[in-house]
């Protein structure tokens, strides 16, 4: 019922697509890819960005070249093409159609995590199938999903949920930078991947998002029971918010789907209002009692601590941010990629023990 990769991703040459939006909140997913992978990331098409460096665009990647078009980053190398921005409603450009053929005539794999699936697309499909280019459309969903039943994950692993205060606010990176450090302390422990950018990370999952409603609390169930197999604990990515207007239903779902043991809130303190709506964003501590209020009826569910994205804030501000955080809340609080995930993975640990 997972989708899994069609091909190896790890260690092959990539190229990020970016639409001339490569940017930290405007290419989520190149940006991550680029976090993550940058091993293997030769090159990135943005045609608003030609000449630069990823470095000099997001503050991390190095030297690694920027081109305006396919043609020009083709001199790298690269043996996959990821498309990395999900904008909204994951619909597919024409400039980006255009920049996807040129990889596939040129005999690129694509990854694509759009809501539009490029192996519907009559001209992709035939530039694919004469090139020998394979696709992988990330967002592609089993219809064999199951209704939730409530039990979570019955492996015996614990579970452990990254819920948000809005969307794009580091649930997916704070769940990886949890696990890399679990990992990294000898902790039996996995992750799952409920998104398209943590899908091509992680080379499987389910892209929840994409789940007919009825089905949502299923297919969570399913992924954290296979990914809970044989470990001991599992971090589960997050969806959406459960305050966000459009997306709180996806959030909901996938909350009554894993039932996690305990939750761990990421939040970006500059938002005034969630999303692009009118809606104020509520205080951290308001969050905090809305998500384990939502869970309680069915598991009592605490937020154990707040994944603080500080980016965009000097040092001592962060540092005050996260104070102020703490001591309304009474949790704590850290950013994981700015310092490190240690005293997140200890907050979680010492409420599952």
């Amino acid at each position: 019922m997972l989708n899994v990769a069609p091909f190896e991703l790890l260690g092959r040459r990539a190229v990020l697509l970016t639409d001339g939006e490569f940017s930290t909140f405007g290419a989520k997913t190149a940006v991550c890819y680029l976090r993550y992978r940058s091993k293997d990331v030769v090159a990135v098409v943005d045609h608003a960005s030609g000449g630069r460096s990823a470095e000099d665009i997001v503050g991390f990647g190095g030297s690694i070249p920027v081109f305006a078009d396919v043609e020009g980053a083709r001199r790298c190398g690269p043996e996959i093409a990821i498309v990395g921005v999900a904008p909204r409603g994951g619909r597919l450009t024409e400039s980006l159609r255009r920049q996807i053929l040129d990889c596939v005539h040129a005999g690129m794999d694509v990854v694509s995590g759009l809501h539009d699936f490029l192996r519907e697309d009559e001209a992709i499909a035939e530039a694919a199938a004469q090139s020998g280019s394979q696709v992988w459309d990330v967002r592609e969903v089993s219809e064999a999903h199951a209704v939730g039943t409530g039990r979570g994950c019955i492996t015996g692993a614990k579970s452990v949920l990254f819920v948000g205060s809005d969307c794009n606010v580091g649930k997916m990176t704070a769940t990886v930078e949890v696990f890399n450090e679990a990992a990294r302390r000898g902790v039996n422990a996995a992750w799952a991947a409920t998104g398209q950018t943590g899908m091509m990370l992680r080379g499987k999952g389910i892209a929840i998002d994409r789940v007919v409603a009825d089905f949502i609390g299923g297919a969570a169930e399913a992924l954290v029971n296979h990914e809970g197999r044989d470990r001991d604990v599992v971090f589960v990515e997050g969806q959406g918010s459960v305050v966000h207007p459009g997306y709180a239903g996806v959030t909901l779902g996938l909350m009554y789907g894993v039932m996690p043991d305990c939750m761990v809130l990421a939040h970006v303190p500059s938002r005034a209002h969630i999303g692009d709506s009118p809606f104020l964003m509520p205080p951290s501590a308001d969050l905090v009692r809305l998500y384990e209020q939502a869970m309680a009826p069915l598991k009592i569910s605490p937020v154990v601590a707040i994944a603080m994205n500080t980016a965009g804030f000097e040092a001592a501000a962060a540092c005050d941010i996260m104070a102020r955080a703490g001591h309304d809340t009474g949790l704590p609080v850290f950013d994981p990629v700015r310092f490190n995930a240690s005293g997140l993975v200890d907050a979680i640990l010492n409420h599952l023990q």
